[in-house]
């Protein structure tokens, strides 16, 4: 049999983890809130590869940081101290999330650095090519090298249409 405390304190959780993700999701008052980095009026070209609507992981971390929110509440409210532990290190957990997303979004390169290394492999294959003399490097470091030059239209392409946007 379900007691009445049981289904007050499910109630209590449903409410606490609604409020939180609303307060999370609009965060009053600051400028790093999902609905602030998701409009169109926010996105420049320094914040775009960010906002490039976000990863899976980002999704998850944040989704760890509301639960564990709503585990730390619903501890405090009923004073079990397993709650509270757990929230905080769901919190913990989120944090270190953010950050390993953070480094991944950051060791990613640009399609324009892209373009630029596979135009440098291209050129440095041609090049063995000629010293050997073996045609195949020579066919192999032109191609890249053309295929540098499509990347850097794709690049210009975007800045295109970036610009049009800002």
């Amino acid at each position: 049999m379900i007691s009445f405390q049981q289904i007050r304190r499910f109630f209590v959780t449903m409410i606490l983890t609604i409020m939180l993700a609303i307060t999370i999701a609009f965060d009053f008052g600051t400028t790093n809130s999902w609905a602030a980095t998701s409009s169109i009026s926010s996105i420049s070209p320094s914040n775009t590869q960010l906002i490039a609507i976000w990863g899976w992981g980002k999704t998850k971390a944040q989704a760890k940081d509301i639960e564990g929110k709503a585990q730390e509440a619903v501890g405090n409210l009923t004073g079990d101290p397993k709650d509270q532990m757990m929230g905080k290190a769901k919190k913990i957990e989120s944090q270190a999330r953010n950050t390993a997303e953070d480094m991944k979004d950051n060791m990613k390169l640009t399609g324009r650095a892209k373009a630029v290394t596979k135009n440098i492999e291209g050129k440095a294959q041609e090049a063995r090519g000629n010293v050997t003399g073996n045609l195949g490097d020579q066919v192999a470091g032109k191609a890249k090298q053309a295929e540098s030059q499509a990347r850097n239209a794709v690049e210009d392409a975007k800045d295109t249409v970036q610009n049009v946007f800002n």
